[in-house]
């Protein structure tokens, strides 16, 4: 069912395929309170980058974790361990938006908003030909009929879905390409979760969700094929669980 496991205060981790654990967690009767992932996006390309001088660039190859990858069919499963009051935030391409919400809504749930990740300090590209994507995208839903979190602070007139912050860089920077910003993920869960709640990330990477979940006294699992990133993900669950984020 999965090749390794790991449990911390507050945080249970796995290496395992999301898709074949699930049934492990139905049949144990886990429940969720929210599910907050960034899938595979499935929009690499090859390219030959890696010839010319500047061998770090990339450009959109990430690897074959985001090639064929199947971007819908895990939701209704885990749509079973989730909460009936609970939520679901899911990050993806541009290009899948319209996808994975009719993928949401046939599994019984009420797509909210999109939220955007609008980044400070995007990488430039072609910038002659193209805009500069600045941009990622979750998606937010809701089970149907229920009593969702929403903290908006009381402060303040109006919460937009606008989250602004900086590429990944520095001492937060991890080997995993598509990295989260922890500035992101704490805000998206103050704002979607309450203390005390249990947090799910079936595609966990590097395990940015987990640490600030569980850094804002949340509850949290994750899952995560890859060991290398596994690996990676557990070494920073370790190292941040404890603190007051």
């Amino acid at each position: 069912m999965y090749q390794e496991s790991f449990a911390g205060e507050n945080y249970q981790i796995y290496n395992a395929n999301s898709y074949s654990i699930i049934e492990n967690f139905i049949k144990q009767g886990i429940k969720v309170n929210h599910i907050i992932t960034d899938p595979p996006y499935n929009i690499s390309k090859d390219n030959n980058f890696s010839t010319m001088k500047n061998s770090k660039r990339i450009g959109v190859d990430f690897g074959q974790w985001d090639k064929n990858f199947d971007l819908y069919g895990w939701i209704k499963s885990y749509m079973q361990i989730l909460d009936r009051n609970g939520s679901i935030i899911i990050f993806c391409s541009y290009r899948f938006i319209s996808y994975i919400c009719d993928s949401l809504e046939s599994a019984g749930c009420d797509v909210k908003d999109i939220l955007v990740w609008q980044k400070s300090n995007p990488m430039p590209r072609n910038i002659n030909r193209r805009y500069v994507q600045d941009m990622e995208f979750a998606i937010w839903a809701v089970m149907n009929g229920s009593k969702w979190v929403f903290n908006k602070p009381k402060n303040i007139s109006y919460l937009r879905s606008l989250y602004s912050a900086p590429i990944v860089s520095g001492k937060e920077k991890t080997g995993h390409p598509t990295q989260k910003s922890l500035k992101i993920m704490q805000e998206i869960i103050k704002n979607h979760t309450n203390s005390g709640d249990l947090i799910l990330d079936p595609f966990m990477g590097s395990g940015s969700t987990g640490v600030a979940s569980v850094g804002l006294g949340r509850k949290f699992i994750g899952v995560e094929l890859s060991k290398n990133y596994y690996n990676i993900a557990k070494d920073r669950l370790n190292e941040n669980s404890k603190l007051n984020l």
